[in-house]
């Protein structure tokens, strides 16, 4: 660096401005020959290698350039000072007579003091104007010594946090750190070798000890950040090293139950030689930081020697543990294929066991015992379920071990040899405990959709059940118990049209009175025995299909009444917004509206679909009523949404004095409309709820007179606007409708004055 050759040429560095040395003590005046010991030695008399003058070189407050701890003319008013201050200490020197013998001067008025030099004699101020001129001769100097340390600005201005951030986020690699660290090493050495601690120059002794100190460590901070960038590197990618070999030991260290955790591990353990492969360009990278931590003598800390350890030999204990681990499933699974034969051999006898019980079911000919054969059936169920799981998982198994699957066969021919005895006696227990609730108990209590799938499902399991049985030889009486249940769920079939048409949640009272009149005996659900049975005898049977239409309608019907309900509560939320006056008119208007017209337009379709309905007669005129309240209320809020267009129109016109002279007669109809508006939306404001505004009486006819006053009042204006239109050559080419309130309010009142 070329500042530093040339700053070698010197010897000083920077401090603070020392006062100078002053005057020996006692000099009076100049002595003969002093113009000439000025001209030798400038007037200063000090050691050749020290000089007259203390400066220190610091950095500027915002650390962006170089300046002196005083300026060089500081120093110059400071020397001028010390002169003028020793003349002006001698001038006030006593004359020794005077103070010896005091009574020989009592009658002298003035103060006796010795002559001296003043600083106004002419010699005196050339020699101050010599003195001055030499130093100011020697300041040059110290801007051009100043001038060497602008190479140095740079490097004062660096943020060392800054500029390793930078480094980091570009992601360089442990190699190019570790030439940035050596080459800000270098640096730092070349600062100190070329900054001196002391230089002078001319009169000035230039103190550097602390800029040098202050250069210097730029570089040695950023040595020691790249030094911890790399350290929380070596750090960070140890752990994630450790984290993931620690994830593997886990894993292997899995004691595993069974053939299948075995084989799991297995897969496993084939995988961590890739895993070990992608991990090494990470462990090798960690090794390589450690490496050059160590070599710039970094201080480590114990548990930094031991990651590096344990980093570098965890792929040989990942080895060392597989091999355990290997030779303990090796073990294992001998165990585990012992288990697994004899669990087979007790399979097999299972299996015989349950063949001999799926063959006794052949013997059963009595249902008095249904609920404890109902049980034994549910016992061999499940058996039989757990059997067929045991069967896969032992397949499974066999081919997990390599050995070839055995034949389990036997066990789906035993599945389908049971499958009639078991939908007979389930179908058998079901029926008998539920047909006798259905017949005698209470009939309110009758799960119609349960009673209908049962009957059905039944029907059609035990004609399989029939067909199946008739293929054995030795299931005879079995056979006759499948016919005779399944005769009886035949024989109830046809009840069950009564059963899903009267259990109908539509049912009311109106159909409980078809059905009386249809049978000639009375029908309800508070008579004394009301039950299916009951219904029977009363010859309900005979007619099935008209009872079956009592109930279809009335579930139809309930719909109906249903749908009609929802709409008339969807009301009870809907409410229009008139919280808040409308500018400032102390009144308010109609918000919330589009909400309002979209229920009723969407109501008026389904009431209308209602009216057309052929189940609707016993809600016909309630449906007829809600119909037209809603065309009401539709034409009704379609007349108001007119007169708040027009009153918002012509409000700010009317609400002037001038205009209600211009115009009184269209002034006296607009504030009568306005006065029925402010009282119908004082009321809506008490009771926002928009069924019950929308729907009040009387509330069309009003709007539909105010609607005709509002055009009334609408075409005098624009008459009168026409009248007056050529005053006004802005609204010339617009029609009326397109004028703005404002404006025609401006146009209005100008023509008025």
């Amino acid at each position: 660096m070329e500042a530093q050759k040339h700053l070698r040429a010197h010897t000083g560095a920077s401090a603070s401005v020392s006062a100078p040395v002053p005057p020996a003590a006692g000099s009076t005046a100049a002595p003969p020959g002093a113009e000439s010991t000025i001209d030798q030695s400038e007037g200063i008399s000090r050691e050749p290698s020290q000089g007259l003058f203390i400066l220190e070189l610091k950095h500027s407050d915002d650390k962006q350039n170089f300046i002196y701890s005083s300026d060089g003319m500081q120093v110059i008013d400071v020397c001028k000072k010390v002169l003028e201050q020793g003349l002006q200490s001698l001038a006030d020197v006593p004359q020794l007579d005077a103070l010896v013998v005091p009574q020989l001067f009592r009658t002298v008025v003035h103060k006796q003091v010795l002559s001296t030099v003043d600083a106004t004699e002419p010699w005196v101020v050339q020699r101050r104007d010599v003195l001055v001129g030499k130093l100011e001769r020697t300041l040059p100097a110290l801007s051009e010594f100043l001038q060497l340390f602008e190479p140095y600005e740079s490097l004062l201005r660096l943020d060392p946090a800054e500029y390793v951030k930078e480094k980091s986020a570009a992601e360089i690699s442990t190699d190019e750190t570790k030439q940035f660290i050596l080459e800000h090493m270098d640096e730092e050495q070349k600062v100190l070798d070329a900054i001196p601690d002391t230089t002078v120059v001319g009169l000035f002794e230039i103190h550097c000890s602390e800029i040098r100190k202050v250069l210097a460590s730029r570089h040695r901070k950023i040595v020691e950040l790249l030094e911890e960038m790399l350290l929380n590197r070596f750090r960070d990618s140890a752990q994630e090293v450790a984290d993931m070999f620690q994830g593997i030991f886990a894993q292997l260290r899995k004691a595993p139950k069974n053939i299948e955790q075995s084989t799991e591990l297995r897969e496993f353990m084939s995988g961590v030689p890739g895993e070990v492969s992608k991990a090494a360009p990470d462990i090798n990278k960690c090794i390589q930081i450690y490496t050059v931590l160590e070599g710039f003598a970094v201080k480590l800390t114990n548990d930094d020697a031991y990651q590096r350890w344990r980093v570098f030999g965890c792929p040989k204990q990942t080895f060392d543990l597989m091999g355990q681990v290997e030779h303990e499933l090796v073990k294992a699974e001998k165990g585990y294929l012992k288990e697994m034969q004899q669990e087979q051999s007790d399979f097999d006898e299972n299996l015989v066991d349950l063949a001999g019980i799926v063959d006794t079911f052949a013997q059963y000919s009595s249902l008095a015992n249904i609920k404890e054969i109902y049980e034994n059936v549910v016992s061999v169920n499940d058996r039989l379920r757990e059997a067929s799981s045991q069967a896969k998982l032992f397949n499974s198994r066999e081919a997990l071990f390599g050995q070839e699957s055995s034949d389990y066969t036997h066990l789906q021919q035993l599945q389908k040899e049971w499958e009639p005895f078991s939908q007979l006696w389930v179908t058998a227990y079901h029926w008998l405990e539920d047909s006798e609730k259905w017949m005698n108990g209470p009939f309110h209590e009758i799960d119609a959709k349960y009673c209908e799938q049962s009957v059905t499902t039944g029907a059609k399991t035990l004609f399989k059940t029939v067909k199946g049985l008739e293929k054995r030889e030795d299931a005879g009486k079995v056979l006759q118990i499948a016919r005779d249940i399944k005769g009886q769920i035949d024989a109830f079939q046809p009840y069950v049209p009564i059963v899903t048409g009267l259990r109908n949640p539509g049912m009311r009272e109106r159909h409980w009175t078809q059905v009386s009149e249809l049978v000639g005996n009375e029908v309800n659900p508070n008579m004394e025995e009301f039950a299916l049975k009951s219904f029977i005898s009363l010859g309900m049977l005979d007619h099935v299909s008209t009872i079956s239409d009592i109930g279809d309608r009335s579930g139809k019907e309930l719909s109906i009444e249903t749908q009609l309900t929802n709409m008339m509560r969807a009301w009870d939320s809907m409410k229009f917004d008139c919280s808040e006056p409308y500018r400032t008119t102390e009144t308010y208007i109609l918000k919330g509206a589009d909400e309002v017209i979209a229920l009723i337009d969407e109501q008026i379709v389904v009431t209308q679909a209602m009216q057309f309905s052929p189940f609707n007669k016993p809600f016909k005129d309630e449906i007829d009523a809600w119909a037209e309240k809603l065309l009401y209320m539709s034409e009704c809020l379609d007349g108001w949404l007119k007169v708040q267009r027009a009153w918002m129109y012509l409000q700010p016109i009317f609400d002037s004095p001038d205009i209600m002279k211009q115009l009184p007669t269209e002034g006296k109809k607009f504030r009568l409309v306005d006065s029925k508006w402010r009282q119908t939306m004082a009321r809506l404001h008490q009771n926002s709820a928009a069924l019950q505004a929308c729907s009040m009486e009387g509330l069309l006819e009003i709007w539909n007179n105010a609607n005709a006053d509002l055009d009334m009042v609408q075409k005098g204006l624009d008459d009168y606007l026409e009248t007056k239109r050529g005053a006004f050559a802005r609204f010339y080419f617009l029609s009326n409708a397109r004028i703005p309130a404002p404006a025609v309010l401006d146009c209005l009142v100008r023509l008025g004055h």
